[in-house]
């Protein structure tokens, strides 16, 4: 029988397009329960977005000039003044496809097609602020077991209902993470 509090690593390492998906013990207020997006990873820095912390406003409410009333996230801790995007948009010019069919960044086209509804088919998360670890960071959050990294999919990042992810993701790694499911959110209520 395996121990309750075993985590089994991943072979994946941290990059771009990949998830990092934290340990249900892993008891830090932000990150509990979180699942990230890496959207850039080299050398110097690495950024991610939180997929499933949504914020109690709009869009609209929380950036000045825009019209859209769908929710935003908390990307993360850092520069909460700094906005992201992600979409499965492949024609907004200012995007970066980071994995397939998922792009991050947006311009003023894409902004206008969302405000008009004229994109009902197409899914897009706004979010403020983002995750940052500076180099050998994350390697080390990892190494201590608070998080595993996985693939990241257009379903997850984008189509999964936000209260969800963190379900799913734990689910697509496999049987040996399946009590993960059961520890609940705060390990202190048990």
């Amino acid at each position: 029988m395996r121990h309750l509090f075993h985590v089994q690593p991943t072979l994946l390492k941290p990059a771009t397009g990949r998830i990092l998906i934290s340990v249900p013990y892993y008891n830090d207020p932000f990150f509990s329960h979180s699942v990230v997006l890496i959207i850039d990873k080299d050398e110097e820095n690495c950024v991610g977005l939180i997929l499933n912390q949504e914020l109690n406003c709009t869009v609209r409410e929380a950036i000045s000039g825009v019209k859209i009333d769908m929710p935003v996230f908390a990307g993360g801790p850092v520069m909460h003044q700094t906005a992201f995007a992600l979409h499965n948009f492949e024609n907004c010019k200012l995007s970066e496809e980071i994995l397939p069919n998922v792009y991050t960044g947006y311009d003023e086209l894409l902004l206008a097609l969302f405000e008009h509804n004229a994109l009902p088919k197409k899914n897009f998360k706004f979010f403020i602020g983002y995750s940052g670890w500076a180099p050998g960071q994350l390697e080390n959050e990892i190494n201590k077991k608070m998080w595993v990294v996985a693939e990241g999919t257009e379903d997850i990042v984008l189509k999964t209902p936000t209260a969800k992810v963190w379900e799913k993701a734990v689910k697509k790694l496999g049987r040996e993470y399946a009590h993960w499911l059961e520890v609940p959110k705060n390990v202190h209520d048990n």
